[in-house]
């Protein structure tokens, strides 16, 4: 049926949703001479589901849904939807595998026979997982002896989440357990999911909801029934980890590269609106405080910024930046400082408006191409969210009071000396400067993974 809701501020488009079978639904959102058509499945598990040891097994499967069918390998597969004017893409997340398809809306009826060959019949071609498996090997080692910006989350979840943890390793894996990932474990990651996990499915462009919802019951619904299931969330520990952060030496470094944080919250206990509109003011603008603090007045740091993690289970909030190794513990300590005055005090009302005035600006933006509203579309069907959480958004960020922006930053972030702190750099160059805010633990960059099993690693107090 047709959602309609009453008329509010602001009006997002209607769709069509619908559930042609238990653990299958889709969301159908025709826009009459749209150009561009897209088309995401998104089937429930993802990383959560790799096999402990074989982390990257998800990451690996999407990847070669794109390299090929049992009627083409991977260079005629991508020609064919090239001739097309079309893009695929496959991902996995930390909840999810998916896969979408975008195209101009007139060939789309050429691309259905494609997508069910992808589905039913990939190929899991052996020398294509052994070079992709390589070539992500090969992209953590160029991670490492590159810009360590990019690792500081894998770090923090390692550490924050406990590496055995399935939040704690990487999504794509690391050296070892890509290395261990056997062949086979690809189609059985695949069948799982296709067959066994939640079905989310999003259609936005120029079609027929009817023409396109057969489309769908053909390729998806099996004629037998299938026990379909949302994977269990996965268990946090609560026991705090035993030093207070980890140190990732980088012999010869000359910036410290640091992460302060910890457990935050999920989607169903937090205001994200809220949630928002407090990094927003903490860090998320060039003028934040966090930014100004660091960059402005102390000159410690280029640029500084603060962010979340808000999956179905308890995410992580931080604030990340870095430095040269001479100032890293200065910079960690002004960082520190800004927070702790945050949760004191809350947030300057000016501070607060001009963060509020950002994301009203920045918001339209997340609603105008056929691609961001098949996003927002499998975001309301994975997360069980009601549409008017995003059409009152002006009204709920408008709402939030000094009060409750305060509130909100207490319950999310924790207190300065709850924080979690993770460096990257030079240990030789850093311990001394580092000494002051408690025990570390010592790994070294160049060692498998994303930091050491519980338990190991060299400790300093």
């Amino acid at each position: 049926m047709v959602q309609r809701r009453p008329r509010i501020m602001r009006r997002l488009p209607d769709f069509i949703r619908c559930v042609p079978t238990d653990g299958i639904e889709l969301a159908l959102l025709p826009r009459p001479k749209a150009p561009v058509m897209t088309l995401t499945l998104l089937w429930q598990g993802g990383a959560l589901t790799d096999p402990t040891g074989l982390g990257g097994a998800a990451a690996l499967t999407a990847e070669l849904l794109a390299k090929g069918t049992r009627a083409s390998d991977a260079v005629t597969l991508a020609s064919r939807i090239e001739a097309l004017g079309a893009e695929l893409d496959t991902w996995a997340g930390r909840e999810s595998l998916g896969l979408s398809l975008t195209g101009p809306g007139q060939v789309f009826d050429r691309l259905w026979p494609i997508v069910r060959e992808i589905l039913w019949t990939p190929r899991f071609d052996r020398r294509e997982f052994q070079k992709t498996r390589l070539r992500a090997i090969e992209s953590i080692r160029a991670a490492k002896d590159g810009d360590p910006r990019s690792l500081l989350p894998l770090y923090a979840d390692g550490w924050i989440y406990g590496t055995a943890h399935p939040c704690g390793h990487p999504i794509m894996g690391d050296e070892r357990s890509l290395a261990a990932i056997p062949a086979r474990l690809l189609k059985e990651t695949w069948q799982r999911h296709r067959i066994g996990a939640r079905t989310l499915v999003s259609v936005v462009g120029d079609f027929d909801p009817r023409q396109v919802e057969a489309e769908l019951r053909s390729l998806l619904v099996d004629s037998a029934p299938v026990a379909r299931r949302i994977p269990p969330a996965p268990v946090l520990a609560t026991a705090p980890v035993p030093a207070r952060g980890i140190l990732i030496d980088r012999p010869g470094a000359s910036q410290g590269y640091f992460w302060i944080g910890g457990l935050g919250t999920d989607r169903e206990h937090v205001d994200w609106v809220g949630l928002e509109l407090v990094h927003a003011a903490l860090g998320g603008r060039f003028n934040s405080l966090i930014n100004r603090r660091l960059r402005v007045e102390r000159g410690l740091t280029y640029g500084a910024h603060s962010g979340y993690t808000l999956p179905g289970f308890r995410g992580l909030s931080y604030l990340t930046s870095y430095t040269p190794t001479e100032t890293t513990g200065a910079a960690i300590e002004a960082s520190l400082e800004v927070l702790g005055e945050a949760h004191e005090k809350g947030f300057p009302v000016a501070d607060l408006e001009a963060a509020r005035r950002y994301l009203t600006g920045q918001e339209v933006f997340r609603y105008e191409t056929s691609g961001q509203l098949a996003h927002w579309l499998r975001t309301v069907l994975l997360y069980g969210r009601d549409v008017e959480e995003w059409e009152h958004y002006p009204e709920r960020l408008n709402a939030v009071t000094t009060s409750q922006a305060k509130r909100i930053l207490n319950e999310v972030f924790p207190a300065p000396k709850a924080c979690q702190l993770v460096v990257i750099g030079d240990a030789e160059r850093l311990l001394p400067r580092l000494t002051g805010f408690g025990e570390w633990v010592r790994y070294p960059i160049a060692s498998c993974g994303f930091g050491p099993p519980e338990g190991s690693g060299i400790r300093i107090r």
